[in-house]
């Protein structure tokens, strides 16, 4: 009777046992397949929340592969850098857009008188700002930003996107030599100690940046350190 009693007992608590085990590994993960998409939209906002007035986090360029995730309304995530984000899912296609590149322009004599006026644009917005404060991080013209951080808000308020990264910034607009470069294109130093920077040239062999907590927003000789290139943002 004793044995009986046993048995029974031990087969109820396997029994218990292996239905706890398959709960559990059998349970559905929260896993979610990647797949590419490309962008369309000429700069497409990376956001921190599926929201427009979630925290911009960077961009995206046309044609840019996105490894996405999952939507969430009309927003997906998607991988970006070593984060997942979300962006706007109308400005992402199965299909690689055209995109055209504009070819640099041959000197500053020839420029179009367009691009000049856009460029003096620049500079003459830039210039409002010089004795502002330098912030590390910062995204506020006012009270303080870096040196990517202001010349992403001075371009962007042209309507043209850059990511919130001196490094990254290099990779925008159209290539230009050292000897064509005009008031308004965006000048690009080499890193030191792994950190970049960036300013704005307004001619005169001059550029404004956020240069450090001690000088603020100010203006500089150009060539004042390494330079590792010009890039034409306005177009």
């Amino acid at each position: 009777m004793r044995n009986k009693i046993t048995r029974r007992t031990l087969s109820y608590v396997l029994s218990i046992s292996f239905i706890f085990v398959f709960i559990v590994f059998c349970k559905p993960q929260n896993v979610y397949a990647s797949y590419s998409r490309y962008v369309t939209a000429s700069s497409l906002t990376v956001r921190k929340k599926a929201s427009s007035k979630g925290k911009v986090k960077g961009y995206y360029k046309k044609g840019a592969k996105v490894t996405c995730y999952k939507k969430k309304g009309s927003w997906t995530r998607v991988k970006y850098g070593s984060h997942k984000y979300y962006v706007a899912t109308r400005y992402l296609s199965t299909k690689k857009p055209a995109t055209t590149t504009s070819s640099a322009v041959a000197n500053y004599g020839s420029s179009s008188i367009s691009t000049l006026a856009k460029g003096q644009q620049v500079v003459n917005y830039a210039l409002q700002f010089q004795g502002r404060p330098y912030k590390w991080g910062g995204e506020s013209l006012t009270t303080g930003v870096d040196c990517s951080g202001f010349t992403m808000k001075i371009f962007q308020h042209f309507g043209y996107y850059l990511p919130h990264s001196s490094i990254s910034q290099r990779s925008y607009g159209t290539a230009v030599s050292w000897a064509n470069k005009q008031p308004g294109d965006l000048i690009c130093y080499n890193a030191i100690n792994g950190i970049g920077h960036v300013g704005i040239y307004i001619g005169n062999n001059r550029v404004i940046h956020a240069g450090s907590t001690a000088t603020g927003i100010h203006t500089s000789t150009a060539n004042y350190r390494s330079v590792n290139c010009v890039r034409r943002i306005v177009r």
